[in-house]
């Protein structure tokens, strides 16, 4: 056996032999890029499942964000104040026409005695569209005030004079008179429970003439004098608010160049998917129909200028830059008029009215009755109580 030359060593021949090493390499390599490819895909897989979790709790927190906007918009008072404390409203699921939900519930918080400001708890819960991957759950507490602007009398004039230049029927009352029975076309459960008490005809400046005292009628007297007013200047406040607060709560202003005439068939309360639109602007209640939906409401309508209301039947409160003229047609609620007040014809006004100027009868049988039950019902689904959230810490993310 020969020697091995030099320092070679001998290599055995298994060891010389390297098939196979590239197929090891390349199964390590795969089996690595597998796992790469795992990790990436469970790591997008976790941020997508972070990603569709987080738009669905988004979702849900919109969703109850605009469940409780909504029971502000669609906020009834007669259903509301006829609460007590710890009554409780329940809303069902109600969907969103873009998908999702959300659950509410409004209870009337407070004492029962505090009748001028309500306060109430609404708490709603928002779900996703599809699939729910979780609920958020908010609330809010708001007030709703309900101010007193009636009822010191009939009418309060503070210009000159006072005109009757019609027949006999012509009258300012104090006297109570629903727009129930014989008086207009309100069921008699709209006005139950408000005061029937009596009033005064009408608070008068001291320069104001009266033409023919006999008609004006009231209780305790049919009229006083009340040297504080001025001509053409709201007094500084009406019932329980300032003009400029009555103002701001406008639903609809007009800035017509000099009057603004509206007739009948100009007025339209209109419906919109079973309800009354409080959007359009000629839209002044229906107080002929009592099943009517727009029958409670009772816009608050601001005119910088004249306005003249002919062959219309109208509701709510009139805030008039200009003279407030009424000519056949039908007033419910609230009048304030910074120049003259006039009623010809047959019309009628119920409620109360200021006249910062002149109180013109033109025709024979116009007619003024006090009545609580039109101007509380004004100022109770006007905007005037409408909630507005307890600052400075109204809502409240629950989870």
């Amino acid at each position: 056996m020969a020697e091995p030359k030099g320092n070679s060593i001998r290599v055995p021949a298994r060891l010389r032999h390297n098939g196979g090493f590239a197929l090891a390499m390349a199964i390590f390599a795969l089996v690595l890029l597998a796992a790469v490819v795992a990790g990436g895909y469970y790591s997008a897989s976790q941020e997508f499942q972070i990603g569709r979790g987080m738009r669905s709790l988004t979702a849900s927190f919109y969703a109850g964000e605009a469940g409780i906007r909504e029971v502000l918009h669609e906020w009834d008072p007669d259903v509301y104040f006829a609460l007590d404390p710890g009554d409780t409203l329940i809303f069902s699921p109600v969907n969103f026409e873009g998908g999702g939900s959300y659950t509410a519930r409004v209870v009337r918080v407070g004492r029962a005695a505090d009748s001028l400001k309500r306060y109430f708890y609404i708490e709603a819960v928002g779900r996703p569209p599809g699939p729910s991957l979780g609920e958020r759950r908010q609330a809010m507490v708001v007030r709703a005030r309900y101010p007193k602007l009636c009822c010191q009398a009939a009418v309060t004039v503070g210009g000159e004079e006072m005109d009757f230049t019609g027949g006999k029927n012509e009258i300012v009352s104090g006297f109570n008179h629903n727009p129930t029975g014989g008086y207009g076309p309100w069921p008699d459960s709209v006005c139950a429970g408000v005061s029937t008490v009596d009033t005064v005809g009408a608070i008068i400046d001291s320069d104001v003439s009266i033409d023919d005292p006999t008609r004006v009628e009231g209780s305790p007297a049919a009229y006083i004098v009340d040297s504080s007013l001025q001509e053409n200047v709201f007094p500084a406040n009406i019932g329980d608010l300032s003009y400029a607060e009555i103002v701001a709560e406008a639903d609809f202003t007009f800035s017509p160049p000099d009057s603004l005439i509206v007739y009948g068939s100009d007025l339209d309360p209109r419906i919109v998917n079973g309800k009354c639109d409080r959007s359009y602007q000629y839209n002044w209640g229906a107080p002929m129909s009592p099943s009517h939906p727009c029958f409670k409401f009772f816009p608050i309508i601001h005119v910088n200028g004249h306005l003249k209301i002919k062959s219309a039947t109208v509701q709510g409160i009139f805030v008039v830059e200009g003279a407030l003229d009424l000519d056949d047609a039908r007033l419910y609620g609230i009048a304030l008029a910074r120049d003259d007040l006039i009623l010809r014809g047959p019309s009628r006004l119920f409620g109360v009215a200021w006249a910062m100027d002149d109180l013109r009868y033109v025709g024979a049988v116009p007619r003024m009755y006090v009545s609580r039950c039109a101007a509380e019902r004004a100022v109770r689904l006007s905007n005037l109580t409408r909630p507005r959230p307890v600052s400075p810490r109204a809502w409240v993310e629950l989870f």
